[in-house]
């Protein structure tokens, strides 16, 4: 399971949308990163040990995982239709969206946070 490998303690996975507001409403004024992701996704498992790495170095930070196919009702609710798709949260709301593709991952992503 690529998804459950070496991920860092501010890293976590939601299961409901009452878990993922939750998660949003006590992260205060932290920067909260929302990984939206499917195992079958080629661009999501090359991905993950890098952002893995970016949660370690980033303990401030919250790193959200939402399976696509575990929590078709959230990703439809939130209008995600491509995979991998980062959200970008802080106190004052979203922040930023940004879908991520392979071709970008080979070339070396870089996330300044």
């Amino acid at each position: 399971k690529w998804w459950d490998k070496d991920g860092a303690p501010n890293m976590v996975e939601i299961h409901s949308m009452q878990e993922f507001i939750d998660a949003l409403s006590t992260a205060g004024d932290r920067l909260v990163i929302v990984d939206f992701y499917a195992r079958h996704c080629n661009g999501c498992r090359t991905l993950y040990p890098k952002l893995c790495k970016i949660a370690k170095e980033h303990p401030e930070v919250l790193f959200l995982k939402i399976n696509y196919d575990d929590n078709t009702e959230i990703c439809k609710a939130l209008n995600v239709k491509v995979l991998p798709l980062f959200f970008v949260y802080r106190a004052q709301g979203h922040l930023e969206s940004f879908s991520c593709t392979i071709s970008k991952v080979r070339a070396g992503l870089k996330i300044s946070l």
